[in-house]
């Protein structure tokens, strides 16, 4: 599918922590150009490379320039090359320790989230944009790191507002809570799009082929059993990963017309860097599993078909799951445009 063009004269945005390029994708999809991305996990250089050249290969054409460092590093520079005033900077900090999971588990915000945020603020004194965004996992707003970010955006006299979002709720077909973040230089109106109805992830997988049979796990066959017993269903897509070995719980699955559960980087790479078995997906009239198509979890992750995913699926699938819902980072973006619009 044929990329956006993007007009001569349009908006440009600076993205941080920017991953695989959700949040370009977002910008694009809004006509806004992304100049200048930034990310890199210093622990995992290998896996930054890889998701580095997939920015590249998506965003070149648009003259994304692409820094393989981490914002602490670039803030060192104090951002030397980095267009001054955007229309949009943009942040995603790991969200590693302010995830439910995380905060169950006791783990607590480190020494690197501490030092993310104070480059995310020096980020926003010297880059001044017109719009700062922000978006992370809903337990961030707790966070050291989020007084940090807000009490510079209080020094540049920005107004703001944050909101806990279910991405939903705003036609991506994925149940994904998040916070989401919004400050300008003039007074506010409402930071985030209107909603729109919700939508199943069965439409994803139009036009798509099914190739790659599976055999069930034992958590997933049970998942399906008791699926049967509630009521008739077409088809389904069952978790296979981060299902509880110990029996205590059974895989998640989603009929056609409900929304897909968040869909995260560990279903498809483990810490170590190894390959993981994705989603399945069941046809519950002929009884047979199938590995559900990379496409098809973009499509769930809100991602445009024109978006070119990696050839290996365990990167693909950490590329959506890291990333924002391009279709909600469109509308946001959009609404933001909509709004400089009105005030000029």
């Amino acid at each position: 599918m044929r990329k956006p063009r993007l007009d001569r004269d349009a908006p440009i945005a600076v993205t941080l922590f920017s991953g695989g390029g959700g949040i370009e994708t977002g910008l694009v999809a809004a006509g806004i150009r992304p100049v200048v991305s930034v990310d890199c996990n210093p622990t995992d250089k290998g896996f930054s490379r890889q998701i580095q050249f997939c920015r590249d290969r998506n965003f070149e054409q648009y003259g994304t320039q692409s820094y393989l460092a981490t914002v602490q590093e670039v803030a060192e520079r104090d951002f030397v090359g980095i267009p001054r005033q955007p229309f949009i900077l943009h942040a995603s900090p790991v969200c590693s320790s302010f995830s439910k999971l995380s905060l169950l588990n006791g783990k607590r915000e480190s020494e690197e989230d501490i030092n993310a945020a104070i480059a995310t603020a020096k980020a926003i004194e010297v880059l001044r944009p017109q719009w700062f965004t922000l978006e992370n996992a809903v337990g961030y707003r707790q966070s050291e790191s989020y007084q940090i970010i807000v009490t510079a955006l209080n020094r540049c006299s920005y107004y703001f507002d944050s909101q806990e979002i279910d991405m939903v709720n705003f036609g991506v077909p994925q149940n994904r809570s998040r916070l989401i973040l919004v400050a300008g230089l003039g007074k506010l109106r409402s930071i985030i799009p209107s909603t729109t109805s919700i939508k199943g992830w069965g439409n994803c997988l139009e036009g798509l082929i099914l190739t790659q049979p599976e055999l069930l796990l034992q958590q997933q066959e049970k998942a399906i059993l008791l699926a049967n017993l509630t009521g008739h269903f077409n088809t389904a897509i069952v978790q296979r990963v981060g299902v509880c070995k110990r029996g205590k719980d059974k895989a998640s699955l989603r009929r056609e017309s409900e929304p897909c559960w968040a869909i995260t980087k560990a279903m498809f790479r483990d810490s170590k860097g190894s390959s993981r078995g994705g989603i399945t997906y069941w046809d519950n009239l002929s009884k047979k599993a199938y590995k559900l198509p990379m496409r098809a979890v973009a499509r769930i992750g809100g991602f445009p078909d024109w978006y070119d995913l990696p050839d290996r699926e365990a990167i693909a699938g950490s590329i959506i799951g890291l990333s924002v819902p391009p279709l909600f980072a469109g509308q946001l973006f959009f609404h933001l445009l909509s709004i400089a619009g009105g005030s000029s």
